[in-house]
């Protein structure tokens, strides 16, 4: 279906180009490229904008699960504080559940894809004391925030495991990212000794959430079962479901 805020531009253009096929018939065939050029570019700047409006929408409405919290009564917001990890102040495993759940959804209706890349975090040997953990898995954090662009989501999965939702991303756009991840932990010399990660993509690696994040989650056990080489860590993708 097409969105009602994007009828306006593409009534514009249709306009537009039955000025130009009129003008055509009246031998003005320099008025009609001009009239089919200004709908066309009339009917594409309405479509990215509406495309531009929904994933705005989206995000607003992301933002919005986390926010709204602080305006509930004390008792319900007790219960609700799991959804933030307090050590690194991501989200965590539970409201990974419902990105993930959301993204798969806005893709299977807008036909993009939607990439999970899940990582699993090795520290040195020195980190085995508490603060020196807490703080290299905050400086981690921080550095997810930075590589990350706005439309993406990060959580904390686990104790050293970490979740990507990455919008409008297929596998080779996943990989990328866990890959610059990599490099960029590289030059911080950080404490973090290795970076494994799994990747998965709807719609090739299955066709609902549940599905896309177990293959994910299948990926990065055989990269952390696969040695470092010469890296941080192995980075495996997903295989494809062809049942």
């Amino acid at each position: 279906m097409v969105d009602r805020r994007a009828l306006p531009g593409l009534g514009a253009g249709l306009g537009g180009l039955a000025f130009g096929a009129a003008a055509l018939v009246f031998e003005a065939p320099l008025l009609a490229l001009a009239a089919a050029a200004c709908a066309l570019g009339a009917g594409a700047a309405t479509v990215v904008q509406v495309q531009r409006l929904e994933r705005a929408e989206a995000e607003v409405a992301a933002g919005a699960a986390l926010t709204s919290l602080l305006d509930l009564p004390q008792q319900v917001r007790e219960q609700a504080r799991s959804l933030i990890d307090e050590e690194t102040g991501l989200p965590d495993g539970r409201f990974l559940g419902l990105v993930i759940d959301g993204r798969v959804a806005a893709a299977r209706r807008h036909l993009w894809p939607v990439t999970i890349v899940l990582l699993e975090v090795g520290l040195r040997p020195e980190c085995q004391d508490p603060c020196e953990r807490a703080r290299a898995l905050v400086d981690f954090a921080a550095l997810l925030r930075r590589a990350l662009r706005e439309a993406d989501v990060v959580c904390r999965s686990s104790q050293t495991g970490f979740a990507l939702v990455l919008e409008d991303t297929g596998e080779e756009g996943g990989v990328w990212v866990a890959e610059r991840i990599q490099i960029a932990m590289g030059q911080e010399g950080g404490v973090a000794r290795r970076l494994a990660a799994g990747v998965a993509t709807y719609p090739v690696h299955g066709l609902d959430a549940d599905d896309v994040l177990a293959r994910a989650q299948a990926a990065l056990t055989r990269a952390c079962a696969a040695g470092a080489g010469r890296g941080l860590g192995q980075v495996e993708v997903a295989q494809p479901d062809f049942a």
